[in-house]
């Protein structure tokens, strides 16, 4: 919906929104980002094998977030999330 809200704005009437986007970025060892990944790619199992794409077995779900964690650290990577997009703007009174 992020890249839709201008339109948005401007289809409910509202006058030209003002809009902000930003996103996590971190690394290190400690980040929660990694076992956030290997979460979100163990909810898309069902339709990466449905799909033909993958299996369970071959993503080895199980240690995943381990696998990114070491290789984001032996390389000194960070990890980039989804940028989050905010629109607000005040009606003229």
């Amino acid at each position: 919906m992020g890249g839709k809200l201008f339109s948005t704005y401007l289809a409910a009437g509202l006058p030209v929104p003002q809009m902000i986007s930003g996103a996590r970025v971190e690394g290190g060892g400690e980040s929660l980002g990694y076992e956030y990944i290997a979460q979100t790619v163990r909810s898309l199992i069902p339709a990466m094998e449905r799909t033909g794409i993958t299996t369970a077995a071959e993503i080895g779900i199980d240690d995943l977030a381990d696998r990114l964690r070491e290789e984001a650290v032996a390389h000194g990577a960070c990890i980039m999330f989804p940028p989050m997009i905010g629109a607000w703007t005040c009606s003229q009174q």
